[in-house]
């Protein structure tokens, strides 16, 4: 027989090659999954919830204004800063009042000395009356005059406590513990009445103020707990009550303010947004450990267990409960499904579980 030729000899060592990979590939592994649990889905009452969104807002927040016309001298407190209840804020130039102040006062003092006068003059009178060396109209003039005197006086001092009122304006202190958060006006420029000059926001008493539905309205109960989550405190839980609702809904979003008071806690800053979980009752649903929730293909699932194999089960899946996810579709109450699965569980293996978790 003639000699293999070059090219028939490596054809045949390259089928050779692959018909011992393909006899590797499909040896199947031995290797049983362990560290699973089994968890029975039963049906559960859960709480039916309303949701919505809102805000922490301060029940304090204070613009602060001059109640006088008059130059800046000191405002030294800026954005971010602390105060205390009492903490002097901003300060007026007090000259214009003080001038005031001396004008009234001199005022008073003429006001008074010409009331001194007018009863002298009645005193002399009555006496010179009595021997009738004057004539009544003048002693009636005379006195006349004392009640003109009297209601000067009486107008000067008026005015001297306006002017001395005045001067305790010039100085503003803060009226709560708070925090300033915006400051408008700076020291030099001219402070005019009414004009806001800095907003303090005090953080003795916080609210979550959100906007309730129409339809909603009539199943709020003003006496039940609320529970208000923070997103940016990672969801965290605060326990409020409901102050009050504001019985004026706006016109195009039928929608009506309400307010719950929050618990004094240090993690809690005005500004936060979050949302408010009213219970409107309660519902039954299946629901399934979060640890039991496996991704594939980006759609959620769980493994079903079916005597000791794993079967993979596609699930629409609801709200997100405590630690636990309910499931709309894909499983029935009865069904146990597996805990602890790892993305090396593929579908129908055999499964070993965890002494006394079945």
């Amino acid at each position: 027989m003639a000699p293999m030729s070059r090219a028939a000899c490596l054809a045949a060592l390259f089928l050779f090659v692959l018909s011992g990979a393909g006899v590797a590939a499909a040896e199947p592994s031995s290797e049983k999954p362990t560290g699973l649990s089994a968890v029975p889905i039963e049906e559960t009452n859960v709480p039916v919830i309303y949701s919505i969104p809102g805000s922490v807002v301060s029940d304090g927040r204070i613009a602060m204004s001059s109640r006088v016309v008059g130059f800046i001298q000191q405002l030294d407190v800026r954005e971010g800063q602390k105060v205390s209840r009492g903490d002097l804020l901003v300060r007026i130039d007090p000259s214009d009042i003080d001038e005031a102040i001396r004008q009234t006062e001199a005022g008073v003092r003429a006001s008074r000395e010409d009331l001194d006068d007018a009863k002298q003059d009645v005193e002399k009178y009555s006496k010179l009356a009595v021997t009738g060396s004057v004539a009544a109209e003048t002693l009636r003039k005379a006195k006349v005059r004392v009640d003109v005197a009297q209601a000067g006086l009486d107008k000067a001092q008026s005015a001297l406590a306006a002017a001395r009122a005045q001067k305790g304006y010039a100085a503003i202190t803060s009226p709560v513990d708070g925090v300033v958060v915006a400051v408008t006006r700076r020291a030099g420029e001219m402070a005019t009445a009414g004009t806001p000059l800095l907003t303090v926001e005090s953080r003795e008493v916080l609210l979550f103020k959100a906007f309730v539905a129409e339809s909603k309205l009539s199943e709020i109960n003003p006496k039940a707990t609320v529970q208000v989550r923070i997103d940016t405190l990672k969801g965290k839980a605060f326990q409020g009550r409901v102050r009050g609702i504001v019985p004026s809904g706006d016109d195009i979003t039928r929608r009506y303010e309400i307010n719950v008071i929050l618990p004094a806690d240090p993690a809690l800053v005005p500004g936060m947004f979050g949302r408010a979980d009213f219970v409107f009752g309660a519902r039954t649903a299946l629901l399934v450990p979060r640890a039991a929730i496996v991704r594939r293909g980006g759609l959620d699932g769980v493994f079903v267990l079916d005597g000791n194999a794993a079967r993979f089960r596609w699930l629409r899946t609801g709200k997100e409960i405590d630690e636990a996810v309910e499931v709309n579709a894909g499983l029935a109450a009865g069904e146990t499904v597996l805990v602890g699965a790892t993305d090396t569980l593929r579908d129908g293996a055999t499964v070993n579980m965890v002494a006394g978790t079945k």
